[in-house]
């Protein structure tokens, strides 16, 4: 595998990594708050836009691998 499309990968798999662990604090964060009784369609939605973000980051990540294993 290419050095470059290793560290690319490596950087990618980082930030999914960090971006999981966001949404799941988020996700416990509104949980604390619906049962407190707060409003938390704000958080809802930035919540909903993250993991649009890590789908997307997701589907890269798929592509440099299959990138990866077409190279000889």
């Amino acid at each position: 595998m290419d050095l470059d499309l290793r560290n690319e990968l490596e950087e990618l798999l980082d930030d999914i990594r960090k971006r999981q662990r966001h949404i799941e604090d988020q996700v416990f964060l509104i949980s604390v708050l619906d049962r407190d009784g707060h409003n938390t369609l704000e958080q809802q939605a930035k919540l909903k836009h993250e993991r649009k973000q890590l789908a997307l980051q997701m589907e890269m990540q798929t592509k440099l691998l299959h990138k990866a294993n077409l190279q000889p």
